[in-house]
């Protein structure tokens, strides 16, 4: 048991230390994180030690890394205030759509290239359009606040284009994790029930939300034990993340729906802002370090010297299809090429849940099938994100280095 204790002491210093580091030269705390896990994989490798090998291999960081997973998608939707997304959802829209459907045909265009054939072949080019076409929403809202631009034009696109973005992820995420359970090429025939079963997941979410939100507040607001509204908000995830496995699609898609009930205007500004704190406390001080250390930890760097090119086509597609892909409509719809370029950049950079849906095809093995392309794509995927992640911020930075540029605080 001290051997387990000592891996968590390690890996949360770890993670935290890196973490620190990277927010203090301007990047997301994520960066550091993974970074962490990069340096512990590297250490493990050169020095032969049996401590830092058994560190990859630790029950408790599986453990929290499944819980970090459930614990960011429930924060993720306690951010979103859906009231605030609609109302600036409509000219969003086509940004939002552009960013998701370029990457993600770009995405398995290249699979399907250098992919080897295999009988998963469809779905692992799925995977890698779907992790191209997510958006990382805090990485977005983080940098747009440094510069004082979530008022503006371009930060107000961005912000809800990046959380559509996330919406449509999710929802291909259902898609993939029903393709990745049928364990083939899925056909037009199998297709039709699992969108039907994820509209009828939403459509289960949508009426608990209309008759069940106003009950659960209601009764929350009578409890005296401590902490009432976070008791509901695990009890009522846990039930969707039950409904969403029975339906066909992964446990997290059910925490997001469950944490859309619960918003300010249900439960009264303090409840929700105490059940927020909450949430955000364990997850940002604890299991999302754990996760995204968990996957630095995996990664083999082995991966930039057997398939560079591959590597270097990922990195470049991820970053040319959402410049273009959410550019271009925001160029359309009346920004000027300054903002239409900061909307690009500002819908590059990936986060949480494009690395959620990595960890999960590799937890269903999707990176088992022989070659070498395939074993070193989870790696090669990972390194993207964390290069998009990067660039994101520094490109932003030097678009708007001058934050009293004309046009900069036109109205919406």
């Amino acid at each position: 048991m001290i051997e387990h204790v000592l891996h968590l002491i390690l890996l949360l210093l770890a993670a935290r230390s890196f973490g620190e580091i990277a927010t203090r030269l301007g990047q997301p705390a994520l960066v550091g994180e993974i970074g962490a896990g990069l340096i512990l994989a590297v250490l493990a490798a050169s020095l032969n030690a049996p401590f830092l090998a058994e560190l990859s291999r630790s029950a408790f960081l599986d453990l929290a890394a499944e819980f970090g997973i459930f614990f960011l998608l429930l924060l993720a939707g306690l951010e979103i205030a859906p009231g605030e997304l609609f109302r600036h959802s409509g000219r969003s829209a086509a940004v939002a759509l552009g960013g998701v459907l370029l990457p993600l045909a770009l995405g398995m265009a290249l699979a399907w290239w250098v992919l080897p054939d295999n009988p998963m072949k469809f779905v692992q080019a799925l995977l890698v359009g779907v992790a191209l076409s997510i958006s990382a929403v805090p990485v977005a809202i983080g940098v747009f606040m440094d510069l004082g631009m979530v008022h503006t034009p371009p930060g107000r696109r961005v912000i809800a284009a990046a959380i559509l973005d996330d919406i449509i992820g999710l929802v291909l995420l259902a898609i993939l994790t029903g393709a990745i359970a049928a364990g083939s090429v899925p056909g037009i025939g199998a297709m039709l029930p699992l969108l039907g079963k994820a509209a009828l997941f939403f459509l289960i979410v949508a009426a608990a939300g209309y008759f069940g939100a106003p009950r659960i507040a209601n009764l929350i607001s009578r409890l005296r034990i401590p902490a009432p509204e976070f008791t509901a908000l695990i009890l009522t995830a846990l039930g969707f993340a039950g409904l969403a496995e029975l339906l066909g699609m992964d446990f997290i898609i059910g925490a997001f729906a469950a944490a859309l009930l619960f918003n300010a205007k249900s439960l009264g500004q303090a409840s929700f802002a105490r059940l927020k704190a909450t949430v955000s406390d364990l997850t940002m001080g604890l299991l999302a370090p754990l996760f995204f250390l968990s996957i630095g930890i995996r990664v083999d760097f082995a991966a930039l010297a057997i398939i560079p090119g591959i590597v270097l086509a990922l990195i470049l597609v991820a970053l040319m299809g959402k410049i273009i892909g959410a550019g271009l409509p925001a160029l359309l719809s009346g920004l000027t090429r300054k903002e239409a370029l900061g909307v690009g950049f500002g819908m590059s950079g990936r986060g949480a849940v494009e690395l959620i849906i990595v960890s999960i095809a590799w937890e269903a093995g999707l990176f088992d099938y022989p070659g070498t392309v395939v074993a070193n794509l989870f790696s090669a995927l990972v390194l993207m994100a964390l290069v998009t992640t990067i660039v994101t911020p520094i490109g932003l930075r030097w678009l708007f280095r001058e934050r009293g540029q004309q046009g900069c605080n036109r109205p919406s």
